[in-house]
């Protein structure tokens, strides 16, 4: 479990991302949620998209369904994101982060910059 939670920690700090990722379960005021492995906190940044154009998921996970594409150069709003299988997604529409579910529309984090 340590070793799991220094590799997300790497991964955050070398995406720069600092979250609380060591905690397991919902924070009070709602700012981290944990669903089973996901791990999720609120941020409010904008991302411009890469080079190549990026699939927007319906879902923080790779195995997620395809909904839509951001192209190269777009520009793109941040309101969650989400550390899945030691990759970052980012929520940037449709967003719902809570004790009942994790939605919205999500882009791994890698497509952005």
């Amino acid at each position: 479990m340590r070793a799991a939670t220094v590799t997300v920690g790497t991964a955050l700090a070398v995406w720069g991302l600092a979250a609380p990722v060591q905690a397991v379960t919902p924070t009070v005021n709602g700012s981290v949620h944990a669903q089973g492995t996901i791990q999720c906190a609120p941020e409010s940044k904008t991302y411009t998209v890469k080079s190549k154009p990026a699939p927007v998921l319906s879902g923080p996970s790779n195995k997620a369904t395809q909904i839509d594409v951001v192209y190269p150069g777009n520009k793109v709003r941040g309101y969650f994101h989400c550390v899945n299988s030691g990759n970052i997604y980012v929520c940037i529409g449709l967003c719902k982060v809570d004790d009942n579910g994790v939605k919205g529309r999500w882009v791994f984090r890698g497509y952005l910059s």
